[in-house]
C-alpha cells in the first residue's frame, strides 16, 4: 500500500485540508482506505485485487475517486449527516448502486445517513462529492433558492444526466480532485483555491440534482432482495463454526429456495452458497493479516470458520484472493 497524508494548516484562515492517495493490493485494506467512511467489502470476483483511492477533504466537504479491478459487494456508511453526489467513470459489467443499475457517467446519489449498498462491476471507478447537510442545504437556499430536502425526495439513486451537465460534473470532480491533491502534495495549496473549488462543486451538484428531479419512482423490490442478502450475511457470521445450511436460511427467513436464489442473482449475481463461503474466506484473511502473531496453524483458523476440507479451502482461498493462505500469513509476519 502506498499512502500519503498531507495536512495544510493556514494560520490566518484556520483551513486544514486532508489529501490521501492510496494504491492497494488487498480488498480489506481498500475498505479502510477512504477517510471518514465506515466500509465492509466482500470480494466477489476471483483473482488478485488491485485498487486506488484519491481523496481531498476540508470543512465538511470530501471529494474522492475510487477504482477497483474486481467486483466487490460494499456495505458502507458515509460521514454522518452528509449527502453523496457523483458519477461512475468506469463500469465494465453489471453494477448496482442502491438497487439501481449503474451506467457510465450517470448521476449517483446517497441521501444523508442512508446505508450505501453497492455492487461494483468487474472493473470500476467512481467520482463523488460528500458534503455535510448544513453546508449544502445552506448553499442551496442562499445561492440557488432551492429547498434541497424537497429536491432530494425527487431524485432516484441512479439518474441519467444531460450530456452538458455530465461533462461539467466530471470535469470538476475528476480533474478538480487530481489538481487539488497534487497542489497539496507540492505545497502550493492556498485557502482561496479550496474555496473556489468547493463553490464549483456545490454549484454543479445542485444543478445536476435539479436536472434529474422529475422522476420520482422508487424500487421497492430491491429493498426486499437486499434485506434477504443482509440477513444471510448476519446468519453466516453468527454460525461460522457450524455453517448454516440453505434449508436453515429459508426456514429462518420464511422464504423459498427459489426466492433466495433470485434475490442473490438480482443483488450480487452469484449464488447464496458462494456468497456465504466468500464471507468466511474474508474473515479468515483478516485473521491471517491482522492477527498473524496469534496464528499457530492455518488449519485451525479455517476450521474455526467452518472449513473442514483443507485442500478445498486452500483452492477456494487461492481462487478468490490470488494467493495461498500461507503467502498471506508470511507477508503479514514480514
Amino acid at each position: 500500500m502506498n499512502q500519503e497524508k498531507i495536512w495544510v494548516d493556514d494560520d490566518l484562515d484556520k483551513l486544514e485540508i486532508n489529501a490521501v492517495r492510496s494504491k492497494l493490493t488487498d480488498v480489506l485494506e481498500q475498505a479502510a482506505a477512504l477517510p471518514m467512511w465506515s466500509q465492509d467489502y466482500t470480494q466477489l470476483d476471483k483473482g488478485q485485487f488491485s485498487g486506488t483511492v484519491t481523496s481531498v477533504a476540508c470543512q465538511g466537504v470530501q471529494i474522492f475517486r475510487e477504482g477497483m479491478n474486481r467486483s466487490v459487494d460494499e456495505l458502507a456508511s458515509a460521514p454522518p449527516d452528509s449527502y453523496v453526489i457523483g458519477l461512475p467513470t468506469i463500469v465494465e459489467g453489471n453494477a448496482l448502486w442502491c438497487g439501481s443499475k449503474l451506467n457510465k457517467n450517470s448521476l449517483i446519489t446517497l441521501d444523508k445517513n442512508d446505508e450505501l449498498l453497492f455492487r461494483t462491476s468487474h472493473s470500476s471507478e467512481i467520482n463523488a462529492a460528500v458534503i455535510s447537510e448544513q453546508r449544502l442545504e445552506e448553499y442551496a437556499e442562499r445561492v440557488e433558492k432551492v429547498d434541497l430536502r424537497h429536491l432530494m425526495k425527487k431524485v432516484n439513486p441512479v439518474e441519467r444526466l444531460p450530456p452538458a451537465i455530465q461533462s461539467r460534473l466530471l470535469a470538476i470532480l475528476y480533474i478538480g480532485t487530481e489538481h487539488m491533491a497534487k497542489n497539496i502534495q507540492d505545497g502550493v495549496s492556498h485557502p482561496n483555491s479550496w474555496r473556489q473549488f468547493e463553490d464549483s462543486v456545490f454549484g454543479i451538484c445542485i444543478e445536476a440534482l435539479s436536472a434529474v428531479s422529475s422522476n420520482n419512482s422508487r424500487q421497492h423490490e430491491y429493498r426486499v432482495h437486499r434485506y434477504i442478502v443482509k440477513s444471510v450475511r448476519e446468519l453466516t457470521l453468527a454460525q461460522h463454526c457450524d455453517p448454516i445450511t440453505i434449508g436453515d436460511i429459508c426456514t429462518s427467513l420464511n422464504i423459498s429456495r427459489r426466492t433466495l436464489n433470485h434475490a442473490f442473482q438480482q443483488v450480487l449475481g452469484i449464488t447464496p452458497v458462494t456468497y456465504m463461503r466468500n464471507i468466511r474466506l474474508h474473515k479468515i484473511r483478516a485473521e491471517l493479516q491482522y492477527q498473524s502473531e496469534l496464528v499457530n496453524n492455518i488449519a485451525c483458523v479455517a476450521s474455526h470458520w467452518g472449513f473442514w476440507h483443507m485442500s478445498l479451502f486452500a483452492r477456494y482461498y487461492r481462487e478468490l484472493f490470488g494467493e495461498c493462505p500461507s503467502e498471506t500469513l508470511e507477508r503479514s509476519r514480514q
